[in-house]
């Protein structure tokens, strides 16, 4: 399919990579599951044509399982005019799907869900940050401030705990971007790739472990030459409880009554957070069930809101 083209092309650079050899025909085991594929490439192009009166034109989506298995990659709409695969190479900010990385970073720092915060004006140097309502709700729990997206308590928590800390929270768990560590980075202002956001995002989903995204099981020779067999390795706990499961609590409740209640699916248990960035130029979605974690962007390349 022209979806799975983006996927192909993201493997033959590790197929190069990894054989260190010119083309040739070779037989490449991949670890895409062509029923999900198809699924998040269809539903890819009728959601951005169902919304294009939000001036919505491209979409990017990457699932993977708990052991970093990439199960569906779709990197735009259509291959065939736009080859440019934005799951990968595209790196956008990453508004409020940034969030966790600061609340776990919080969580392991002795809060709790239930701990109060305070949604109220208040300024970081010469920077105020705003909630997207131009309103204060006051006290709230922390798993509320959460469940809506409220930008004044992540921006206060991440400056309590130390931007810095956050900032390694986020590269534990696997995002390989550069990090900025202004006040402004609770809020997502870090520019990050779809594939980034789900390898970090599935250690929440798979009991805490590294998830280390690949695509290539095995490459072989038309005559049965093994070229390449991954060999699977420990995957290193970078998350404990009880800061794991308080976290989890927390993210159920963004799609149960919060930001990601259109998310929700009768008879799943789903977790996860919704992002959008300043002006509108990029809405996320990332998730988690089961085993699988999906993380979906979309947007416009001209970065037109």
């Amino acid at each position: 399919s022209s979806a799975s083209n983006y996927f192909l092309d993201w493997i033959d650079g590790q197929r190069r990579a990894l054989v260190g050899a010119p083309r040739q025909d070779i037989i490449v085991e991949t670890t895409l599951d062509a029923g999900l594929e198809a699924m998040a490439a269809s539903t890819a192009r009728s959601v951005v044509t169902r919304h294009q009166a939000q001036n919505v034109t491209q979409a990017a989506l990457v699932a993977l399982d708990g052991q970093g298995r990439v199960r569906a990659m779709v990197g735009g709409l259509d291959y065939t005019t736009a080859p440019y695969n934005r799951a990968v190479t595209a790196k956008r900010q990453a508004g409020s799907a940034w969030k966790p990385f600061v609340y776990l970073t919080a969580l392991e720092a002795g809060w709790t869900p239930d701990a109060p915060v305070v949604d109220e004006p208040f300024i970081i140097g010469t920077w105020s940050p705003q909630n997207y309502s131009n309103t204060y709700a006051g006290t709230l729990t922390l798993e509320q401030a959460v469940a809506q997206s409220t930008n004044t308590v992540a921006a206060r928590l991440a400056d309590e705990v130390g931007r810095a800390n956050v900032a390694a929270t986020a590269r534990r768990l696997g995002v390989v971007s550069p990090i900025n560590t202004d006040p402004a980075m609770a809020l997502g202002t870090s520019l990050v790739s779809p594939l980034e956001m789900a390898q970090a995002y599935a250690a929440f989903g798979n009991g805490g472990n590294r998830a280390q995204a690949y695509g290539v099981e095995r490459i072989r020779t038309v005559s049965g030459q093994v070229l390449y067999q991954r060999k699977p390795a420990p995957q290193a706990a970078v998350i404990a409880n009880p800061a794991l499961s308080d976290l989890n609590r927390m993210l159920r409740g963004v799609v149960r009554s919060g930001t990601g209640a259109k998310a929700a699916i009768a008879g799943y248990d789903l977790a996860g957070k919704t992002g959008t960035t300043s002006d509108y130029k990029d809405a996320w979605f990332a998730g988690y069930t089961g085993g699988l974690t999906t993380v979906v962007w979309m947007g416009n390349d001209n970065g037109a809101p």
